[in-house]
């Protein structure tokens, strides 16, 4: 009998003994065999021998067959003219391991659930796996040997972390909260990023009366995270760890509760009885919109602010008053005018645009075009000095107004600084403009959106506040409201699934274990997808979604529609693809391996700056950077980082410029000096004199000849600013000998 152990460093033994394979492609052929089965011999010859010609390497794979049979015993593979397979003799760690695994699936339970009796099966699994995949093993005159091994050992590490995981959770509804813990612990060794792992030790450490346990793995995911991502934890995780220090902890599981995921989207509650006196008000706004109205709808996450909105455009769109809609995403917070380019996409759509568009003055539209070009036939030409602020919001608010749209703003909380300062502009002229602007946002500690409607109290204006549906919202569609507000939290979508569910095992007490409930029966290919979806924040084109995905475009389109039919993914109005939910892009993203994030990353990098306006756009050139960065090719990033604050100054966006600049300076952009001028000026162009003098002295120090002459120049135009007269004109003699633009300077 002939045992295979090839989930660590290979090792082949024969009854017991210690063999060693006669090559290192008589190696790889047992292991290729052992995972993959019966395989065409071509297959095998050219993957292992590929720089040899098919004769050749078919010879080679017969002889290396021969000295294998010798070795391990001529009854260990089975061969004819077209495959090779092995026999009954032989015993292998992969496919003990994949039978322990698969024996899981089949107890009465879920796949996120377990049992009892799982856990000595899952012990045994766990057991096997001695390290990676081939551990130290490599052909380097095989690439394709490679790559498969490679992903191979990527899939029987995950596997590993699952069962680690679900070993945990297992040990844990036993109340063996040390044995849980050192499953946990394991499950991080295998993959020290996952912050699900650093929550899970954290609340063992908690139940288990070990506070400072607790603590101390928190500190180790903030330590883990910073030194390798560059990046703190998520707010979930922090949150945890505050509730862990107040004693304000979910109780600890006797039994595990069950999840059962529907196969169907979850439904509504009929004639939106969550939401009523909120859509009442929308509704009755949209019909009495007078001269203009503003409508702040503010709620946390969850609590249904999109359906509202997506209610009030369908029922704008029946009874034909058009429609402008935007949406504010996480990754887009550093974009300049992100939110504003959104609702220009918008209004060209608008069947109505096409006969408006005669009516705005010509100077608004080339000015607009400068952050959508779409706007205007020929290229727009980039801001002059005197362009301003004002005259580019001037522009903007005629076009708008040129169809009499509601404005439907989602997710404001994510909007970029300078979108948002366009919103409260646009709120303070809506009076008499025939606009409606509604705009939805969570509660945030920066006040800059409660400005929409304080500037403007006392002309009509409207504010919703969202909170948890209460028992007396839902009494009288079940008799069990107040049990059902407990299992669900009062979240509209948890709420309906409840109701149509009727009584049963209860659901998740929390929303990330519904989140899992929806992802838990997806295949390989549409979880791919999702992952691709989520590196690209949830907002992408469908082409965009194929290219960072690497999937054809069949296998995209299919993956797609399951996505949007199970409520993971929906189209937004501008045709993008968007994750219904947050909290669920999160939960994707962060359960994914980061050996795949990172080539994800690379390949939207890749996709994106094959886009035509790549190099002259600063939200595109601002998204590639970042792909860039989370894809670990920093010197790239710094690149594309100066390119998008050199674009944002372009349209005086000087807050999102400097954002830009400061990554590319912290990624180690060898251009140091003039990032610093940059920074300056910036700077400078905000009124922030004394900061912009220190960024102007450091260029002059680190710069030489005219770089250092042109910082020098700026650190007297700071002094000049800041009324140091006598200083600015020694600053400027300084700088006169080497200046390239003398009359700029004199």
């Amino acid at each position: 009998m002939l045992d295979i152990k090839i989930l660590g460093t290979p090792i082949f033994s024969v009854d017991g003994q210690p063999v060693a394979a006669d090559t290192r492609k008589a190696s790889a052929l047992l292991a290729y065999l052992t995972v993959e089965g019966p395989t065409r011999r071509d297959t095998l010859a050219a993957l292992l021998w590929p720089e040899s010609g098919e004769s050749q390497a078919r010879a080679t794979l017969r002889r290396t067959l021969s000295a294998l049979r010798s070795a391990m015993g001529a009854d260990v593979v089975e061969s004819d003219r077209q495959q090779l397979r092995l026999t009954d003799q032989t015993r292998a760690d992969t496919q003990a391991f994949s039978s322990a695994l698969n024996e899981v699936r089949t107890h009465d339970h879920g796949k996120a659930d377990v049992c009892g009796e799982c856990i000595p099966v899952l012990r045994r699994a766990t057991s096997l796996y001695r390290g990676d995949f081939m551990q130290g093993f490599s052909l380097r005159d095989a690439a394709g040997f490679e790559d498969w091994t490679r992903l191979t050992a990527e899939r029987f590490r995950s596997e590993t972390g699952r069962a680690m995981e679900l070993l945990s959770a297992a040990f844990t509804m036993r109340g063996d909260y040390q044995s849980a813990i050192g499953a946990a612990n394991s499950w991080l060794a295998l993959d020290p990023l996952r912050e699900p792992a650093y929550r899970q030790l954290m609340l063992l450490h908690a139940w288990a009366g070990d506070r400072a346990g607790a603590t101390n793995a928190y500190r180790r995911c903030v330590v883990v995270l910073d030194q390798e991502l560059g990046v703190s934890p998520l707010d979930e995780t922090t949150e945890l760890h505050e509730a862990i220090l107040d004693d304000d902890l979910p109780r600890a599981p006797g039994v595990r509760q069950r999840v059962v995921a529907a196969t169907e989207a979850p439904a509504v509650l009929p004639n939106m009885i969550d939401r009523e006196t909120e859509l009442a008000t929308l509704l009755g706004s949209l019909g009495n919109r007078g001269g203009g109205k503003v409508i702040r709808v503010v709620g946390d996450a969850w609590l249904g602010k999109t359906r509202l909105l997506d209610e009030l455009r369908s029922e704008a769109s029946r009874v034909g008053i058009p429609v402008v809609s935007a949406r504010g995403y996480r990754a887009e917070r550093t974009l300049p005018y992100g939110v504003v380019s959104q609702m220009l996409a918008s209004l060209t759509a608008n069947s109505r645009w096409a006969l408006a568009k005669g009516q705005v003055p010509e100077w608004a539209l080339k000015d607009a075009a400068v952050l959508y070009p779409a706007l205007i036939d020929e290229k727009p030409v980039a801001a002059k000095v005197g362009f301003g602020e004002t005259r580019l919001y001037d522009a903007l608010f005629k076009i708008l107004t040129s169809i009499s749209p509601a404005i439907i703003i989602d997710d404001a909380h994510f909007a970029d600084s300078t979108s948002v300062g366009f919103l409260s502009f646009l709120a303070n002229r809506v009076s008499g403009s025939g606009l409606m602007l509604v705009v939805a946002h969570r509660p945030t500690e920066d006040r800059s959106l409660d400005g929409l409607i304080d500037e403007t109290a006392g002309s009509g204006h409207t504010e919703i506040t969202l909170e948890p549906i209460t028992v007396p919202q839902i009494i009288a569609r079940s008799g069990d409201a107040i049990n059902v507000i407990k299992r669900t939290g009062g979240i509209p979508a948890l709420v309906a699934e409840a109701l149509e569910s009727g009584p049963r095992e209860e659901l998740s007490a929390g929303v990330k274990r519904y989140m899992e409930s929806r992802l838990a029966d997806l295949s390989d290919l549409a979880r791919q997808v999702l992952t691709a979806a989520a590196v690209l924040n949830g907002n992408c084109e469908f082409d965009l979604l194929r290219d960072t995905s690497g999937r054809s475009e069949e296998e995209v389109i299919d993956s797609v529609e399951v996505l949007i039919a199970r409520r993971l993914l929906r189209v937004a109005p501008d045709g993008m693809l968007d994750f219904a939910l947050d909290s669920l892009e999160a939960l994707v993203y962060d359960s994914s391996n980061l050996i795949r994030r990172r080539l994800l990353h690379r390949r939207a990098a890749a996709a994106l700056r094959a886009q035509p306006r790549a190099s002259d756009d600063a939200g595109l050139a601002t998204a590639i950077a970042q792909h860039y960065r989370d894809g670990g090719q920093h010197t790239q990033a710094a690149d594309w980082y100066v390119r998008a604050g050199d674009l944002a100054s372009r349209v005086f966006a000087a807050t999102e410029a400097l954002s830009s600049y400061r990554a590319a300076l912290a990624l180690g952009d060898p251009g140091i000096s003039s990032i610093h001028r940059s920074i300056g000026s910036a700077l400078l162009f905000l009124g922030r004199f004394r900061e912009a003098r220190a960024e102007f002295e450091k260029a002059a120090s680190l710069g030489a000849g005219a770089d250092r002459a042109q910082a020098e120049h700026l650190v007297g135009e700071a002094n000049r600013r800041l009324g140091r007269i006598d200083s600015a004109l020694h600053q400027f003699e300084i700088a006169e000998e080497d200046h390239p633009d003398p009359v700029s300077l004199y």
